[in-house]
């Protein structure tokens, strides 16, 4: 039940004694009726003075189910909650606006209630710490530290310098009431409140057993992390970081699809293996997440567990379909060979070979579909592309062309001449063999435009064959026709 006495409560820093030499508002320059409490000035300026009232006004509400009528407040300082490392970790940047709070200080405990992510609003966490039950309270650097007999020790971040100073005397008036009964009769700190009705609850509630309020579970928040992005963060009340979560997520699975899409055979098994290792980390960072802002003591009705319940199943089904879809996906959108160039037939001059074994230099080019030879000895060799969806047919002929010139190679041509009705690009250029003497090398690309495919003939001459290479190359291709692609013939790897 609320307190009808809340609102009476005013702020009474001097209710235990005067905190110095004189009175705070003998030390005030400037003292009004709009003041926080006499001598507020000499602390805080009017700015603070006004926010500080503000989140006052925003906890009263909550305090009035806590506070008794005859509990004096000597203090109202706004703070951050000082994480433990893995929340730390969980929120990176965000950690302390995440863990803002409103602590009252009364003549008989610590009051710690917290805020929303900008300050202004009361959250519904609610924890207490009794004099009698604290070993020792004190100022670090900016820190407040507080020591229960029994329980793990709490700290909070105080940026205002006003309430730090104001603080430190306050303390000083606090001692005397710190284990005033002895360890043996303390409890164990900190004791966690219903924000319904007050009564005191186990830590991290899931119910309360004074008014049977039922609160968000951090179980099913972890669940819901699991099962979809972002829903455990959404069910905590974070819609804002569930949205972040969501699209990063998001963000990791196209990325992890584009990986698989580029990656060539031999890497298959470590894209898969980095794609599961995100997947791991991505999950056990949402749900902690999801765990440590449910733990809040946040109200629950059935009817919304239900509805978040259901939420979870859908999007668990569209989370496994979409992890099942992956290979299937990635499969279908990688890159495969339709079609081979096929210059043979009765009337071409020009003789085929799809065995590897035969190919010289290029033997073990994955690329090399074929080699061509003509009566007057030229050899022309053919290679094949398969582009996937993200390949540009633009930025291979830009990283082609800037190869050449990185090996030294002089472009003499670079144009779009094929012969009709094939369309593609041409490199020409001059380079030197191993004994210092001009070659002319010669690159046809073809693209099969029906199913964006790239065909390349290749062909190096001195440099005085040049011009002849470039027509018997141009009418090989005139010739050209396209078939069923046709891999070549490869001997099996030796088995060790």
């Amino acid at each position: 039940m609320v307190s009808q006495g809340v609102r009476d409560h005013r702020i009474e820093p001097e209710h235990l004694g005067p905190l110095a030499d004189r009175p705070l508002v003998e030390t005030a320059k400037t003292s009004g009726p709009g003041d926080l409490f006499p001598g507020a000035s000499a602390y805080l300026s009017a700015r603070q003075q006004r926010r500080r009232r503000d989140q006052w006004n925003a906890v009263k509400p909550l305090l009035g189910r806590l506070l008794k009528p005859e509990e004096h407040v000597l203090y109202v300082a706004h703070a951050m909650e000082v994480p433990p490392l893995f929340h730390l970790l969980a929120l990176g940047a965000m950690v302390y606006p995440y863990h803002q709070v409103v602590l009252v200080f009364t003549d008989t405990r610590l009051i710690e209630v917290n805020l929303d992510v900008r300050g202004k609003t009361a959250g519904t966490r609610l924890r207490s710490f009794p004099w009698p039950s604290v070993r020792d309270l004190k100022f670090s650097f900016s820190n407040l530290r507080l020591v229960p007999a029994e329980g793990r020790k709490q700290a909070w971040k105080v940026p205002v310098g006003g309430d730090r100073k104001l603080l430190k005397l306050l303390l000083a008036r606090l001692k005397p009431h710190l284990l005033k009964e002895g360890a043996a009769r303390s409890e164990r700190l900190p004791l966690w409140h219903c924000p319904q009705c007050g009564a005191t609850v186990a830590a991290r509630p899931s119910t309360c057993q004074a008014c049977r309020a039922s609160f968000r579970s951090s179980g099913l928040a972890a669940v819901l992390s699991l099962a979809f992005p972002g829903a455990g963060l959404l069910y905590a009340g974070h819609p804002f970081l569930g949205a972040l979560d969501f699209f990063g997520e998001a963000l990791l699975y196209a990325l992890f699809l584009i990986m698989m899409l580029e990656a060539g055979p031999g890497a298959f098994g470590v894209v898969v293996g980095f794609g599961a290792f995100l997947f791991v980390v991505t999950k056990l960072e949402s749900v902690h997440l999801s765990r440590i802002l449910t733990a809040r003591s946040k109200p629950e009705t059935e009817k919304r567990r239900a509805g978040f319940k259901r939420f979870g199943l859908v999007g668990g089904l569209a989370s496994l379909l979409l992890v099942a879809a992956v290979l299937p996906m990635a499969g279908a959108a990688r890159p495969v060979l339709d079609r081979d160039l096929e210059a043979g037939g009765e009337d071409s001059p020009w003789a085929g070979s799809r065995d590897a074994s035969e190919w010289g230099a290029f033997s073990d080019d994955a690329s090399a579909r074929s080699q061509w030879t003509h009566p007057n000895g030229l050899r022309v060799t053919l290679f094949a592309y398969p582009e996937g969806v993200l390949d540009s047919m633009g930025d291979f002929r830009a990283k082609f062309r800037e190869n050449l010139r990185q090996q030294g190679v002089t472009l003499v041509k670079d144009d779009e001449v094929v012969p009709s009705p094939l369309h593609g690009f041409r490199f020409v250029g001059l380079s030197e063999n191993r004994e210092g003497n001009p070659v002319s090398l010669i690159h046809y690309f073809i693209v099969d435009e029906e199913n964006n495919d790239l065909h390349q003939a290749v062909a190096a001459v001195m440099q005085e064959d040049g011009d002849l290479a470039e027509e018997l190359v141009g009418d090989l291709l005139s010739r050209g026709r396209w078939i069923a692609a046709t891999p070549p013939d490869r001997d099996a790897p030796a088995v060790p």
